[in-house]
C-alpha cells in the first residue's frame, strides 16, 4: 500500500510490518519453533509471528537501518513489552523469539535481511484484543510496529550525524525540512512493539502482502525437509520474494 503511518512520537520512532497468527508449532520458523520445547503452544496465549524491522532499505517514513545496525539491536527486542497501537502504558503481551533473515528482493538481487520476531498476546487476560487480532489477521491486515530508540541519527542525504535527542530543527536542513527524510538509526535499542489493526497501515511497504501468512503456514508445516539453518533461509526468501508487494 501506498499509504504511510505517522509514527513518531516523544522522540521515539516507529515502523510497521506484517504479524501473522500461529495456532501450532509447525507454523512457526525452524529456529524460532526450536527455543520452544513443548510440542504445542500455551492454549492461554495468541501466538503471532511476523516480520519485526528490515535493514537495507528506508521505510516510507524514512527510517533506515544497515545489517550491523539490527544486529546489534536484535537482542533488546527479546521480553520487550507488546501493546496496540502504541499505547505503550498497557501491554497485552510480550516478545519471546528473534531471528535475523537476509530475504532478497524481487528485482535484481538486493540484499533486505530483516528481523523476524514471535510474540504472546495474553488472549486470557484480553480476550477482546485477541478476537481483534484474529479478525484482522483473517482480512490480512495485522502488524507490528517496532518501537526503537537509537544513539545517533545519521541524515542520508548529507552524511552527518546527531546524538539521538538532538531536535529536527536543530540537526541538519534535510531533517529540518521533513521528518520523513532519510535517516540511519546508529546503534539502535528496541523498546518492544505493538499490534496495528486497521485503519492505521504499516510505513514499510513490503510488508503489505495478502498471501504471506498462507504461504508460510503451509511451507512451515513442511519444514522436517529443511536440514539447515542455510536451506531455511533460502526458502524464506523465496516465499518472500513470491509475496512481496511491490
Amino acid at each position: 500500500m501506498d499509504e504511510a503511518m505517522i509514527s513518531v512520537i516523544d522522540d521515539k520512532f516507529y515502523t510497521t510490518a506484517r504479524a501473522f497468527i500461529v495456532d501450532t508449532p509447525l507454523d512457526l520458523p525452524r529456529e524460532i519453533a526450536s527455543a520452544i520445547p513443548e510440542d504445542r503452544l500455551n492454549p492461554s496465549f495468541l501466538w503471532i509471528a511476523g516480520r519485526y524491522v528490515q535493514a537495507n532499505k528506508a521505510n516510507k517514513n524514512g527510517h533506515y537501518w544497515t545489517l550491523d545496525d539490527i544486529k546489534q539491536g536484535e537482542y533488546s527486542i527479546k521480553y520487550t513489552p507488546m501493546n496496540v497501537l502504541h499505547q505503550v502504558s498497557r501491554p497485552v503481551g510480550t516478545f519471546v523469539e528473534t531471528k535475523i533473515i537476509d530475504n532478497r528482493a524481487t528485482a535484481g538481487d538486493e540484499s533486505l535481511p530483516e528481523v523476524q520476531a514471535l510474540a504472546v498476546l495474553w488472549s486470557a487476560s484480553f480476550p477482546n484484543i485477541a478476537k481483534a487480532a484474529r479478525d484482522a489477521h483473517a482480512a490480512n491486515s495485522l502488524w507490528f510496529s517496532m518501537e526503537c530508540v537509537a544513539e545517533k541519527k545519521e541524515c542520508l542525504d548529507c552524511g552527518q550525524s546527531f546524538a539521538w535527542e538532538t531536535p529536527a530543527a536543530m540537526a541538519c536542513v534535510h531533517m529540518a525540512k521533513s521528518n520523513v527524510s532519510p535517516r540511519r538509526f546508529i546503534n539502535p535499542i528496541f523498546l518492544g512493539g505493538a499490534l496495528i489493526f486497521p485503519p492505521e497501515r504499516p510505513a514499510w511497504k513490503d510488508a503489505d502482502v495478502t498471501e504471506v501468512a498462507r504461504v508460510l503456514v503451509e511451507e512451515y508445516a513442511h519444514r522436517s525437509v529443511l536440514t539447515d539453518v542455510e536451506s531455511w533461509e533460502s526458502v524464506m526468501g523465496v516465499l518472500v520474494s513470491k509475496s512481496v508487494t511491490v
